[in-house]
């Protein structure tokens, strides 16, 4: 049986992304708005998606004030929910805009905190999430991690049939993630054994400085559940790439 799969929705979110990737592999799901990000809803989904969404004004969506609501709605009115939905085994997939709430901070390009606006992240991962300055392709690397079977295992896992060369894929000013040089994930050491926990699978292989071998997709054990942060979206040549990460989460 197919993973039932929620795809989050609402007045700022770029979902049409998803749906366009969805479509292509034949990818069943429901979508499901603001008034269903409950527990008692979610936990009937194997996956939740969190797509991006519009700073500016798209598609008869978005615009400045409502992507600041989008963020504060993950990060403040459905925090309990998210966390304990993924703790309790559900799989979640966080892309594009939404990558930025993730993690343990966040920086957006305004003269203010995220804080000010009601948004504290999520802290599901340990990253820090930066917006990229940027619009159109990109190329990626998958990280090798040589001495380390557990981490070459998640990256082969996560990626797929993209997991051994540099691949391009579309990209929205999303965000970037680093570490602190005390728990810098990419680096071999952190990620000692066979079961590491949280594993950056593919960098950034531009040339931007604010891209260049920062973290693009972040994999992460959470409780019981697994989650994926994806900074860009695999619609423009590797639409498939969201089938492996759906198999990697969703709840057994």
């Amino acid at each position: 049986m197919y993973p039932r799969i929620a795809l989050y929705h609402d007045v700022a979110s770029g979902e049409r992304y998803e749906e366009k990737a969805f479509r292509k592999t034949g990818v069943k799901y429901e979508k499901i708005g603001p008034k269903d990000m409950v527990l008692d809803v979610l936990e009937k989904y194997d996956v939740l998606f969190l797509p991006g969404a519009f700073p500016l004004r798209a598609h008869n969506k978005g615009g400045f004030f409502q992507f600041l609501a989008f963020l504060r709605r993950i990060g403040f009115n459905y925090r309990r929910s998210i966390q304990e939905y993924v703790k309790t085994g559900g799989g979640l997939i966080a892309v594009c805009a939404s990558v930025a709430i993730m993690g343990d901070r966040m920086s957006i390009p305004l003269p203010i905190k995220p804080y000010f606006i009601g948004s504290p992240p999520l802290g599901i991962f340990d990253f820090h999430a930066k917006y990229g300055p940027k619009t159109g392709i990109v190329d990626l690397d998958p990280i090798e991690y040589k001495n380390n079977p557990g981490a070459r295992r998640i990256v082969s896992n996560v990626l797929g049939d993209y997991s051994q060369d540099q691949f391009s894929s579309l990209y929205f000013r999303g965000p970037a993630v680093t570490y602190d040089k005390k728990l810098d994930i990419m680096h071999p050491s952190i990620n000692e054994g066979n079961n590491p926990k949280e594993v950056v699978v593919a960098r950034y292989a531009d040339d931007e400085p604010q891209l260049k071998d920062k973290g693009a997709i972040v994999y992460k054990e959470y409780g019981r559940g697994k989650s994926i942060s994806c900074s860009v979206h695999p619609e423009f040549s590797t639409w498939d790439l969201f089938d492996s990460m759906i198999d990697v989460v969703a709840r057994k």
